[in-house]
């Protein structure tokens, strides 16, 4: 008598196959299902300006796709007290939140503090740790040789220590980033919270007086969130607009100066189109009449 398989699988390459093709089919449904990502980062710019940067994303593979419209509440070392604020992503996935003054008391009482992320009832992010911290950037020169000195101070036990082997950026600000100063793309702080860098961008544009917007940046430390310190200094070229070049009858200029060839062209096929309907108009009434 022969025995009904009720099992397909008998045999070992079969079996492996099947289940590689349904490990295989389970990753492709979950990448396209994608996986959501919500990041938190804390900024102190020029040690006056303190907010808190919610950034929303879906993953899917490799690309990433900013959510809009997530509504989420941040909360300073307790979830449920100490509200920081009510947010919702915008088109580009992110929202910012300045920490009120109402927390001052909170905030002064300790120098670490916890930020809490809640959607609903869910606590998305509980780790956001950061340790108070300030930095200054400062000029100096002689002898030809200009340098930016770099300084960061963390906060413990209620007093400012240097930080030290804290990387960061020290340059020019561009549109494109921060031009480095030196060779270096990153420097990093010695054991006194400070480091020095010789500024070696000759002949920089800079804006119409000659000023460069120097820049210190320390960014996403695990424990110092973002560090940002600007200083304006004339070290640049001054940048002069000739403003007699858009003055000029050119084809990238304003509308009031339009070249005259252009005018003519165009107002010449304005009023041969306008012409013509008036003609046609004109002859179909003259051809009424006549049929009256």
């Amino acid at each position: 008598m022969k025995k009904l398989n009720i099992f397909p699988f008998q045999n070992r390459p079969t079996l492996l196959l099947f289940v590689f093709a349904v490990s295989l089919l389970t990753r492709q449904l979950a990448a396209q299902e994608g996986k959501k990502i919500v990041k938190l980062h804390y900024v102190n710019s020029n040690n006056r300006v303190q907010y808190l940067l919610l950034e929303c994303v879906l993953k899917k593979g490799k690309v990433l796709t900013p959510i809009s419209n997530q509504s989420y509440k941040i909360y300073l070392d307790s979830a449920g007290t100490n509200l920081i604020s009510n947010l919702t992503t915008d088109e580009t996935g992110k929202a910012k939140a300045f920490i009120p003054p109402s927390l001052k008391a909170v905030w002064d009482a300790s120098s670490q503090h916890t930020f809490i992320v809640m959607s609903g009832d869910e606590e998305v992010i509980s780790d956001f740790v950061i340790t108070k911290a300030k930095i200054t950037l400062d000029t100096s020169g002689a002898d030809g040789v200009r340098n930016l000195t770099a300084s960061v101070m963390k906060m413990e036990n209620n007093k400012w220590i240097p930080a030290a082997d804290v990387e960061m950026k020290v340059g020019v600000q561009r549109l494109g980033g921060i031009l480095s100063a030196g060779e270096e793309d990153n420097y990093t702080t010695d054991s006194s919270g400070t480091l020095i860098v010789e500024f070696k961008r000759d002949k920089l544009p800079g804006d119409q007086k000659g000023n460069l917007l120097l820049v210190a940046k320390v960014e996403d430390n695990e424990l110092f969130g973002s560090l940002i310190a600007e200083k304006k200094a004339l070290w640049g070229v001054a940048t002069k607009v000739d403003t007699a070049f858009f003055d000029q009858r050119t084809l990238w200029s304003t509308r009031f100066r339009t070249p005259y060839w252009l005018l003519f062209m165009a107002y010449s096929i304005i009023f041969g189109v306008w012409g013509t309907l008036i003609y046609l108009i004109r002859q179909v009434i003259k051809i009424k009449k006549l049929g009256a």
